[in-house]
């Protein structure tokens, strides 16, 4: 989950996404002419720095950009001049004429040499924005954030605090309820517990085995002694419960067989009853 996630995690997603976006937005431009407007020669960028219509230059509104373009497989550094470009030419507004500005961009590559140094200005210039500065009243931006050292260095801080700082932080807000996220508690270290376990276990299981060993000898010989303790007092008891059988007893026993009882039931009973014999009532009046 999301809260698992720690802070120095998020810092390192920001420093790979501040890079990642850093490099792409530096790659090659594509569609420059798109973005800048179209292009002036030299001499009509020259021109438009130093003449005027109504009061302004007819180059102005000056940016320069650090750019780069992809010429036979190869990136090559160039820089693009861009601003609002006069022609000289007035257009019809509104059905009068008027002085337009549009877009245009004039493009540099490498070191800059005007076409007409004057006695104030050098034959040649490192950079283009060199020789902006030699010209007198003219006023323009350098885009720093295309410049790709810093522009990647701000994609990286950027993406640093929102993604590192910021977005950890809010997480810890909604989750924990504070700024900072709770200290986890440490757990034990079991880097060396297989090897203490392993020896501890083989001198366990030895000592079981012997004292096993020794309960299994000593069960034995309690029960040997048992059994041979209690073997005479079993046999005089079984002897005592035996009685001899005697001629009298095997008489009473067949008298007892002799004597058997009958049983039955006249249409008066409701169970049966001992039948007696019949007496003799021939003695009698």
């Amino acid at each position: 989950m999301i809260r698992n996630i720690k802070r120095w995690q998020w810092i390192l997603v920001s420093l790979i996404v501040g890079l990642t976006m850093g490099y792409f937005q530096h790659l090659p431009s594509e569609d420059w002419q798109k973005k800048f407007g179209g292009t002036i020669t030299q001499s009509q960028f020259e021109e438009g720095l130093k003449r005027e219509q109504s009061g302004l230059r007819w180059f102005r509104d000056i940016v320069v950009y650090p750019e780069s373009i992809e010429i036979a497989g190869k990136t090559v550094p160039i820089t693009i001049v861009n601003g609002n470009y006069f022609s000289g030419k007035l257009e019809l507004q509104d059905g009068k004429p008027a002085a337009v500005w549009r877009p245009r961009c004039f493009i540099v590559e490498g070191a800059y040499q005007p076409l007409a140094p004057t006695a104030d200005t050098k034959a040649t210039f490192l950079t283009v924005l060199d020789y902006l500065k030699s010209v007198k009243d003219v006023h323009f931006t350098y885009a720093w954030w295309r410049d790709p050292t810093w522009g990647i260095a701000m994609w990286t801080v950027g993406s640093f605090l929102l993604i590192g700082l910021i977005w950890p932080t809010v997480i810890n807000l909604m989750v924990f309820g504070s700024l900072m996220r709770p200290k986890e508690e440490r757990g034990t270290d079991l880097s060396k517990a297989p090897a203490q376990t392993s020896q501890a276990t083989a001198k366990v299981t030895e000592a079981d085995l012997a004292a096993v060993a020794q309960m299994g000898d000593d069960l034995e010989a309690k029960l040997t002694a048992g059994a041979g303790a209690s073997r005479p007092a079993l046999q005089q008891q079984a002897a005592s419960s035996v009685r001899p059988l005697t001629a009298a007893a095997l008489e009473a026993t067949a008298e007892q067989a002799r004597e058997k009882k009958g049983f039955g039931r006249d249409k008066d009973d409701f169970y049966p009853t001992e039948v007696h014999k019949p007496h003799d009532n021939s003695g009698h009046a």
